[in-house]
């Protein structure tokens, strides 16, 4: 028998329906039970083996399952770093490449952009980090040359599986978003890490551009090519 996936407090509430709280749990003997049953379908009976006996465990099954579950937690948590320790990187790369090429950093708005029409978004030759575009956050949104936007999401992964969540049900989701803007707006990611070659290309097919950390450089030639475009006088 295999181990369950590990579930994180999230899943748990969504699996029981309500807020995980003790007062929550206190209040609602029903919700208490919904709770103990969720709990005894996912736990690892080779790490608790105990349980389905109904009994005490021994000092050995506790010691070990105490080791086994230390080990679980650790490799998550490193895991969890080194997403964002790429995705880190990769954010750092992007802007060192708009500084490198004069653009100016601009505060992002505080009720972000919701219309290319004002004078919220960023301007040819400028750019924002951390900024929202519609109902979506984005890491970048820079103002090209030829008046439109390049809107990128710095995505990390450590795993083929992985990079489907990040690349395929993140940033192609908000490019499907962004695409309502319509052509004054161009949804890209700019990737570091292990990623399926049949998921970027998935994604490729879609509206989203794909910039990998390794060649910023085509980052660097895409936005320059921008300045022969619409006239620009650049």
């Amino acid at each position: 028998m295999s181990a369950p996936p590990p579930v994180s407090e999230d899943d748990l509430e969504t699996l029981g329906g309500e807020s995980l709280t003790p007062a929550r749990i206190l209040a609602s003997p029903e919700f208490a039970l919904a709770v103990r049953d969720v709990l005894r379908a996912i736990l690892d009976p080779k790490r608790f083996p105990w349980i389905a006996a109904q009994r005490p465990p021994t000092k050995q099954e506790r010691d070990e399952a105490i080791l086994a579950s230390t080990v679980l937690a650790s490799s998550q948590e490193v895991q969890t770093k080194r997403r964002s320790d790429e995705r880190q990187i990769v954010e750092g790369l992007v802007e060192g490449v708009l500084i490198g090429l004069g653009f100016k950093k601009q505060p992002a708005p505080r009720h972000g952009i919701q219309s290319l029409l004002n004078a919220t978004a960023p301007k040819p030759g400028e750019f924002m980090a951390g900024c929202t575009l519609g109902e979506n956050n984005a890491d970048f949104v820079i103002g090209l040359w030829d008046s439109r936007l390049l809107v990128i999401e710095a995505k990390g992964s450590n795993s083929a599986i992985n990079s489907r969540k990040r690349l395929n049900m993140e940033a192609v989701q908000k490019a499907k978003a962004w695409a309502d803007f319509g052509r004054d707006v161009v949804s890209a990611a700019a990737i570091r890490g292990v990623f399926s070659p049949a998921e970027v290309v998935r994604a490729q097919e879609t509206s989203l551009v794909i910039f990998w950390a390794h060649r910023m450089d085509d980052l660097k030639f895409y936005i320059e090519a921008t300045r022969k475009k619409r006239g620009s006088t650049k």
